[in-house]
């Protein structure tokens, strides 16, 4: 046996003090002799492999039998020199197939068959040939076919009650019935005793007895003329039987059963061979414990291969091999690690095969189907262990070849995205006009919905594997399916249908879906993104224009008035009796709610959105000043717009205030379901020792008590989840309120777009949950940084730049402004936000590189002069005080009347 030879040489080789072997990371890898893929997307464990004569060829080679829980049986015959399709001698699709065996299971002959267990039915094969012009063709025959009354778990066989010359077989049921079956006929059945689940499976030839491990983690021995006797005379399995049946012997192994094997011997006992999650334990056929050894790494099956002479009575030392959850091959001598090994995957069974030209092959297999066999060699990984030099680092060499470095990645790039134009994977998308979804129920309110076909195809050279694409949406958008997978995409495009729903929840601050596509390129995992915009008509109805509104913002633009159904053509409203649309005035409803009106003047070049709802202006603010430089994307001098109003500070800060007083509360509320469920622990604990005493005691009204806290904890929790409600659609009012904000500064002032960037990072719109540091903490961080450098009143300390401001408005290094991480109220951060936009009325810039404000054009100072953009200072001393009991906090009172 090659495997055999190759152990005993480097044990010579090698003495066994000096011998050191991580098992966990093994200097030596195995080798490939043949490998192949058995399927894909099929699924293996290790009752899916078995190896054996199965042709009953002259030469007695073994060929490899894999099946799969999809019911593809596959037989290979390996030869020399890699895969080949001629290797494949048989390729079946039957039921489901739950254990492979390969035994003397024929009457009237003594060759191999092959006997597949599915769920509800026992089949054994016999292999035929045929040999023709094509060659030697492989069949399937039947011999016979048990039909199970109980669902199969797994199955042994052998010569049970003393069989000579044949096989039996024995299956075990989901629910603890073995059934044995001698060839065509049925011979009994019985109940295991304490049975709940399960277990592996044994048989010992030489006490006629049947192994397995119990769910209590106990293995026992139990014989087969026991279970003979206890079956009734008909052989219906009777669970009044259980408890006559008692094992030969019972052993707690204490830990769980990861795989069992038993060598038999021809002259010699049986040994038992249990592997556990922890612990590898060997017993004699008398069930005493042989030895025991703890393991250091996550095991996932064995396979015995051999026996070793020995001078001890108790059958000899057992050679096995046991497979780890690292890729890890070991090879052991009883307790003895005689090699490790390293292998592409993690494999799920193990056995030694008797190839044609390759005698003792470690045939392995994965899960996924991945079946190759391996020898052992002394080739080395390609990791080295390199050991810590004490030598003296040069600084200025390395500072120099670091700037070689960045200069080769900088031209990589260039040269990347210069090759890169016609190559990788491209992403087309087709969106459909938006739809009405009709409800089935009418509290849901109005749904739109529409189809987006996605393309993908790869360019150029590109072999695209593996390919993953992702659909990234934000509420109140949801689309369907988010996930697509391919594992090979070439320059035939593959399109897909994708449903995109707006719900009636929250008012839509971010229109865009994100799609991400990952894929491996020629070995390198590459990945590509593209933001598809939806259109605005997906997140509103048209309906009648509002005549008067709390909340207005005027536009002026330096371009005549458009009417308004030309720029919105899709959201036009008309009453059918008049027939007639207005073109100074639209009415647009969310699908959360709010109603908002656009009218435009007549007599000069402005438009007003009013709403009786703060934050529902933010989309057409932003959708309205997108459409009109569109439309007068041609024009001489460029589309201008400016915002003739004020900041909406009182608004917002209103809103800001609401945000606040709700984390607050949930706060507080998260701290009284913390005291209640700590009280409502040590009730439990105290009823448990009144329970537990032997002298009966009242219980001292614990029980009342121990029901009146749970109703406390029953009525914090609605309570809560009320506060992460509101908190929700609070949260979708402050990030359209910050985005109004920002956008009404820009047109307020003149802006770069990295200093809006700035602006848009400092309010920012994407607000998270979070008790520790929320939205004010961060703003409020951001916000202080910006006063003290690019906006200080001091020219001196102007010059820093806000580059430490990140996309989500967190200070990623900030010493100059030292805030607490939880703010304490938003006084301050009002009072910053209200300061932060009188410094950029007065000509603040928010980057220290950024150009002063450019000369005002003819075309723009008409606007000039119909605005003012100055905050004056008596609108910062009439902020809104806050209320005195911001932080009150929940009573216990408020749940009393439970």
């Amino acid at each position: 046996c090659c495997l055999a030879i190759t152990v005993q040489l480097i044990w010579g080789l090698v003495a066994r003090r000096t011998w050191v072997c991580v098992a966990n990371m093994s200097l030596f890898k195995t080798r490939s002799w043949w490998a192949t893929t058995a399927g894909l997307e099929e699924f293996h464990d290790n009752r899916s492999l078995a190896v054996g004569n199965v042709d009953n060829s002259v030469d007695g080679s073994d060929k490899l039998v894999v099946g799969s829980y999809k019911g593809l049986l596959r037989i290979y015959a390996p030869q020399e020199g890699g895969y080949l399709p001629a290797h494949t001698m048989l390729e079946k699709q039957v039921d489901p197939i739950v254990q492979i065996a390969i035994g003397k299971f024929a009457t009237a002959s003594s060759q191999l068959h092959i006997a597949l267990l599915h769920p509800r039915q026992l089949t054994v094969y016999t292999l035929g040939w045929v040999q023709n012009e094509q060659g030697t063709q492989y069949n399937l025959t039947t011999l016979y076919t048990h039909s199970l009354e109980r669902t199969a778990f797994n199955m042994i066989w052998g010569p049970f009650g003393g069989a000579k010359g044949k096989d039996l077989l024995c299956v075990q049921s989901m629910d603890g019935v073995l059934s044995f079956f001698q060839h065509e006929s049925f011979v009994f059945s019985c109940f295991l005793p304490e049975f709940l689940i399960p277990g592996p499976l044994g048989y010992l030839p030489r006490t006629d007895s049947i192994v397995t491990v119990t769910s209590a983690h106990v293995l026992q021995s139990v014989k087969y003329q026991s279970l003979a006797v206890a079956a009734n005379a008909l052989g219906v399995p009777d669970p009044s039987t259980k408890k006559k049946i008692a094992p030969d012997f019972a052993i707690n192994l204490g830990e769980h059963c990861v795989d069992l094997a038993i060598k038999t011997a021809a002259k010699g006992p049986s040994q038992i061979l249990v592997l556990g999650e922890r612990t590898l334990f060997c017993f004699k056929e008398s069930g005493v414990l042989r030895f025991a050894k703890k393991l250091d790494f996550n095991p996932s099956c064995l396979h015995i291969y051999g026996t070793a002479p020995s001078t001890d009575e108790d059958g000899g030392g057992l050679q096995f091999l046991v497979a780890t959850h690292t890729n890890q091959l070991l090879v052991f001598r009883d307790t003895h690690l005689m090699w490790a090994a390293h292998v592409e995957y993690s494999p799920t069974a193990l056995c030694v095969a008797h190839l044609q030209h390759m005698r003792g092959a470690i045939v392995c297999l994965d899960e996924l189907g991945h079946l190759g066999c391996n020898y052992l060699g002394t080739d080395p990984t390609l990791f080295v262990a390199t050991l810590a030099g004490s030598r003296e680092l040069n600084y200025e060499e390395a500072d120099r070849e670091m700037k070689a470095l960045q200069q080769a990645i900088k031209d990589a790039q260039k040269e990347h995205s210069n090759a890169t134009e016609d190559e990788g994977l491209q992403l087309t998308v087709e969106l459909s006009a938006p739809r009405l979804v009709e409800n089935e129920q009418e509290t849901e309110g109005l749904r739109t919905c529409l189809d987006m076909k996605l393309s993908i195809r790869a360019r150029g050279s590109t072999c695209a594997k593996d390919v993953s694409v992702y659909i990234t949406s934000s509420l109140p958008v949801t689309a369907n399916p988010t996930y697509y997978h391919w594992d090979t995409i070439d320059t035939i495009t593959v399109s897909k249908a994708v449903t995109v729903v707006c719900v009636p929840v929250l008012l839509p601050v971010q229109r865009t879906l994100i799609i991400t596509a990952s894929y491996v390129d020629h070995g390198l995992h590459r990945s590509t993104e593209q933001h598809v915009s939806l259109p605005f008509s997906l997140f509103c109805i048209p309906c009648q224009p509002l005549k008067a509104a709390e909340y207005k913002i005027t536009v002026d633009t330096n371009c005549p008035s458009v009417n308004l159904p030309d720029l919105f053509p899709e959201l036009v409203f008309a009453k059918p009796s008049e027939g007639v649309v207005p073109s100074n005035a639209m009415g647009f409803k969310l699908l959360a709610g709010p109603e908002v009106t656009i009218v435009s003047s007549k007599s000069s070049e402005r438009y007003r959105i009013q709403s009786d709802h703060f934050p529902a202006i933010t989309p057409l603010v932003d959708e309205l000043i997108a459409r009109l430089a569109s439309h007068w994307k041609n024009r001489a001098p460029p589309f201008c717009a400016r915002c003739s109003d004020k900041p909406p500070l009182n608004e917002y800060f209103d809103i800001i205030d609401n945000h606040y007083k709700l984390r607050v509360s949930m706060e507080q509320c998260r701290e009284l379901l913390k005291r209640h469920a700590q009280q409502f622990r040590a009730i439990q604990k105290r009823l448990l020792t009144r329970f537990k005493d032997k002298t009966p005691v009242g219980l001292a009204h614990l029980d009342t008590l121990l029901e009146g806290t749970f109703m406390q904890i029953m009525a914090l929790a609605e309570k809560y989840e009320m506060f992460q409600s509101d908190l929700e659609h609070s949260s979708n009012e402050l990030a359209c309120a910050s985005k109004l904000t920002a956008l009404v500064m820009k047109l307020s002032v003149v802006m770069t777009p990295e200093e809006y960037r700035t602006l848009e990072a400092c309010l920012n719109p994407n607000v998270v949950h979070d008790s520790e540091q929320g939205w004010e903490e961060q703003s409020h961080v951001a916000i202080s940084h910006l006063l003290h450098t690019t906006l200080a009143k001091n020219p001196k300390d102007q010059s820093g730049e806000p580059s430490s401001l990140c996309c989500h408005g967190i200070i990623c290094n900030v010493a100059t402004a030292p805030v607490a991480l939880v703010l304490p109220d938003v006084q301050k951060l009002k009072r910053n936000i209200a300061l932060l936009c009188d410094r950029l009325s007065k000509g603040g810039r928010l980057s220290a590189s950024a150009a002063p404000p450019p000369t005002t054009t003819t075309a723009t100072q008409s606007l000039e002069r119909k605005s003012s953009q100055h905050l004056s200072k008596s609108q910062l001393g009439k902020l809104p005080p806050l209320p005195e009991n911001t932080t009150e906090e929940l009573e216990d009172n408020q749940i009393s009347e439970l």
